[in-house]
């Protein structure tokens, strides 16, 4: 998400909630931030770009695969 506060404040993070009133943002340092709607100025929805680093392209789709299944089976 892309939030700017009123006061010019510009936030790019991971939403991690959101209701009616507030929303919640994750960093990638793991630290969380709520914000009040009301003091927003802009909420922009970024579904096609992630904080987490693509993996595209560097491994090829069956070695995916087998890490996917290696990670689900951990417990």
């Amino acid at each position: 998400m892309r939030l700017k506060t009123r006061h010019g404040r510009e936030i790019k993070e991971l939403r991690v909630n959101e209701d009616s009133f507030t929303i919640q943002v994750r960093d990638g340092a793991g630290r969380f931030e709520s914000f009040e709607k009301k003091d927003l100025a802009s909420v922009e929805h970024l579904p096609a770009e992630s904080l987490m680093p693509s993996y595209k392209g560097r491994l090829p789709a069956d070695e995916i695969d087998d890490l996917v299944a290696y990670l689900a089976g951990l417990k």
